[in-house]
């Protein structure tokens, strides 16, 4: 039975892959620990980081401002 699990989960997971080669936003699904599958949006994943890279810029210019300012 569990072989058949298996089996049947590897056969959605590449009937996934087939429907997402449509979708260049969409990286590769996979299963996580928990048994669900997992599909990430690639384009929003981008934009986050790039607002932590900013948001990081911006609070080291501050906080090197404020040191300047308090000597």
């Amino acid at each position: 039975m569990n072989n058949s699990i298996k089996k049947d989960g590897h056969e959605l997971i590449n009937k996934i892959i087939l429907i997402l080669n449509d979708f260049e936003s969409f990286e590769k699904p996979f299963v996580n620990e928990q048994g669900d599958i997992i599909i990430r949006n690639k384009i929003i994943r981008k934009r986050k980081r790039d607002k932590y890279i900013l948001t990081n810029v911006f609070k080291k210019i501050i906080g090197d401002d404020i040191k300047k300012n308090r000597v």
